[in-house]
């Protein structure tokens, strides 16, 4: 009790610093979003002043006729080709070193201070460039003489009449702004990048080993998409020497994101709808070679491609989402529903950023499909986890089922080979395993402790199969050389279950304390008090209940009241008292019923099967001192109708009894040896075994009871079956009685 105590104490001791540590995280992380957000910042360390100054206002466009003002930024009605000139003062407060900055939206772009070009960013001035040019900042520098001088902007457009705003800073501080506003996008991104990347390299390595298929795919999504935001960041003219390459580079990314994704749907939804994606695919990449083709040939830029490559993208979406709601009608999305939320607002935020790029001229590219990704991916890892545990824990249910199932299958061995204590085994499992869920709330035993009580009792006796069967099997008193053989099953199944591992905890304590008394006296140690591992304990007081409430051939069982009087007597001595008051609190409540009826083994609805009612007229025959010929076979024979009423398979059993005839004709036994034609008991039945022979099918029993009785199981056969075998029974015995084993005597079958 003290060590249980201890335990106990230790574990609540876990549980606290668990609860503890976790609690001390979420502190700091409340903290650390109090200094992230907070505005209250008097008395903290500034980091200086980074802001620029807006050149937007009182520019003058210049027509060919007339001329007026405007506000930047600002959209104007131009056609391609068309120019627009600007012309502005500058400040009286400009000096050396000052930048003045306008973003070219894949417009050439001519700046002039006072008549002199002091900025160019042209198709005509980049070798190699094709008519559309990248959007790109472009930047002038301001001296202290160009105070109130005059300002022009040339800008010839080339898709749309976009002019963005203009700003003047202080050396590059002009930048800062810029990548203030593009470091989210950019962070976003190259996370992104770099998930993509670690998750390709742990393909590469776990691919022989895991399912990889949908991560790969999905590495190449995160790696495609992030690259095309990178070479859409506004901010990529510090990332690339050329960042003029990226109207090849682009394009072809972002015409790819449809291809990608479909791969990815495909291998989650377990290539269900394969040919649908793989149509989409097929668009998406030939569209792609079209471009190219177009491009190269001077017929059309990629620019004027990329509104087809768009649709193609946009069907891949619908199809999609086609392909999802299918699963979901018919409940295939089960199988990955977590993903199933990620791959949704893929596609939702993909099409967001997609319809931006038409309608939201001045936004930013890339932070939708980037927290669409991010989200993609977590879903994704959180679904691989997870079905990554639920295939180990079905994969140990599976083996625990093996290990159960062999636990049962040695349980029915052992039984087999006692001949007086037929589902011992299995009743001490369960009655165990009840008394384990009655402590369960003092002694903290889970549901998985309180079946593990019971697959331990299923092998508690398996050293039995070590006991000689002329010990196992006495009928009289054991002597006490043969007692002492008797208890050696303790330790031969401890140490036959030592050698295979304990494959359950306690397994082994179990096997061996079994018969440990709390007073000492017991064996094979001699342990006592709570020096007795617990779940000996148990099954002490299970194994003992079944024994009181079993028929032996010594005596029948004992009733209820007998039970709990030698309950209370064994109490302090052979049995644990804290578990003893337990226990008979189960059987003073009527909380714990008897897996026997009337002595005889019952299932655990109180049904008593075929081969009890057999192990049970076995027992009773012995006990009234019937001359049973091999009282083994017949256990066997109960073993065996065990193992088929389990499987749904009955046997129906018969005790044929064949009259004494005055003389019967030789007849060949099994292996061709004549025998006598003398008159008696052991002849007739010689004669009956010799006749059954022919009349019964190869999944039938026919095994010799007594001198004067045979035993005739039939397996799995109707009513209608039966009745036509003993039919053509009667035709070559008939001075046969047949005994249906749980009814009366039949009357004789040459009579039916």
């Amino acid at each position: 009790m003290k060590q249980e105590r201890k335990n106990r104490i230790i574990r609540i001791l876990e549980e606290f610093l668990k609860i503890g540590v976790l609690f001390m995280l979420t502190i700091s992380i409340v903290i650390m979003g109090i200094a992230f957000f907070d505005t209250n910042t008097k008395g903290e360390a500034p980091v200086g002043d980074f802001s620029t100054r807006d050149f937007n206002y009182g520019w003058r466009i210049e027509g060919e006729n007339h001329l007026w003002t405007t506000t930047l930024p600002t959209e104007l009605d131009r056609k391609p080709g068309e120019m627009t000139i600007m012309v502005n003062t500058l400040p009286s407060d400009i000096g050396d070193g000052m930048k003045l900055m306008i973003r070219s939206a894949m417009e050439d772009v001519y700046i002039y201070v006072s008549g002199e070009e002091r900025a160019v960013y042209a198709s005509e001035r980049i070798d190699g460039m094709n008519y559309y040019l990248p959007s790109a900042y472009v930047v002038a520098d301001l001296y202290r003489a160009d105070r109130g001088q005059e300002v022009r902007i040339l800008i010839r457009h080339k898709t749309a009449g976009i002019i963005n705003g203009v700003r003047i800073a202080h050396g590059n501080d002009a930048w800062f702004s810029i990548i203030e506003n593009g470091l989210p996008v950019i962070s976003a991104a190259s996370i992104v990048l770099i998930l993509g990347l670690v998750l390709l390299i742990a393909v590469l390595f776990l691919g022989r080993t895991l399912s990889v298929g949908a991560i790969r795919q999905l590495s190449l999504l995160m790696i495609n998409t992030a690259l095309w935001v990178i070479s859409e960041s506004s901010i990529r003219q510090f990332i690339f020497l050329r960042p003029s390459l990226s109207q090849y580079y682009a394009y072809l990314l972002v015409e790819m994101i449809g291809a990608f994704a479909c791969m990815y749907f495909d291998e989650v939804q377990h290539r269900a709808y394969h040919k649908a994606y793989l149509v989409c695919e097929s668009l998406v990449f030939f569209q792609i070679i079209a471009n190219i083709l177009l491009h190269t040939s001077g017929v059309m830029p990629l620019y004027r491609t990329i509104l087809v490559s768009h649709i193609w993208t946009a069907v891949c979406a619908v199809v999609s989402i086609v392909c999802i709601i299918k699963d979901i009608l018919n409940g295939r999305h089960r199988e990955y529903r977590i993903t199933m939320i990620g791959m949704i607002s893929f596609v939702l935020l993909a099409l967001v950023e997609l319809a931006g790029f038409y309608v939201n001229r001045f936004g930013v590219f890339g932070t939708w499909i980037c927290i669409a990704l991010i989200v993609l991916m977590t879903t994704t890892v959180i679904q691989t986890v997870y079905d990554a545990v639920n295939a180990f824990a079905k994969k140990e249910k599976t083996q625990m089922a093996m290990t159960i199932n062999t636990l049962e299958t040695i349980s029915g061995a052992i039984d087999a080979r006692d001949e007086y204590t037929g589902g011992h085994s299995e009743r001490v499992g369960l009655y165990a395993s009840r008394l384990a869920r009655e402590m369960a709330a003092e002694y903290d035993l889970s549901e998985e402790d309180i079946l593990r009580v019971h697959y331990i009792g299923l092998v508690h006796d398996i050293g039995k199969i070590g006991v000689a069967d002329n010990v196992l099997n006495k009928s009289g008193l054991l002597t006490e050389e043969e007692f002492s053989l008797m208890k050696k099953h303790t330790e031969i199944g401890y140490e036959i279950m030592s050698s295979l591992g304990e494959s359950i905890d306690g397994l082994l304590d179990g096997i061996r304390y079994h018969h440990e008394r709390f007073d000492g006296r017991g064996y094979p140690d001699g342990l006592s008090d709570t020096d007795i591992p617990l779940i000996a304990r148990i099954l002490s007081i299970a194994d003992s209940y079944d024994a009181m409430t079993s028929n032996r051939v010594y005596r029948n069982r004992l009733t209820d009241e007998q039970v709990r009087a030698e309950f209370r007597r064994c109490t302090g001595t052979q049995f644990d008292p804290a578990l003893t008051e337990i226990f008979l609190g189960l059987l003073e409540k009527g909380e714990l019923s008897t897996y026997t009826v009337n002595g005889a083994a019952a299932d655990a609805v109180g049904t008593v099967r075929m081969s009890s009612l057999l192990d049970t007229r076995l027992q009773q025959d012995l006990l009234r001192g019937v001359e049973v010929e091999s009282p083994s076979h017949v256990r066997m024979l109960c073993y065996l109708m065990k193992l088929m009423e389990k499987k749904g398979k009955d046997y129906d059993v018969f005790f044929i009894t064949r009259e004494e005839v005055p003389m019967a004709p030789p007849v060949m036994r099994d292996f061709g040896t004549s025998i006598g034609t003398d008159v008696g008991t052991r002849e007739t039945q010689s004669i009956l075994t010799s006749q059954l022979k022919d009349h019964i099918s190869p999944h039938d029993v026919n095994i010799r009871y007594t001198a004067k009785q045979s035993i005739i199981a039939l397996y799995d056969r109707n009513d209608e079956q039966i009745e036509h075998f003993f039919q053509r029974l009667a035709k070559v015995c008939p001075h046969t009685q047949v005994e249906k084993l749980g009814e009366s005597v039949a009357e004789n079958s040459a009579q039916k």
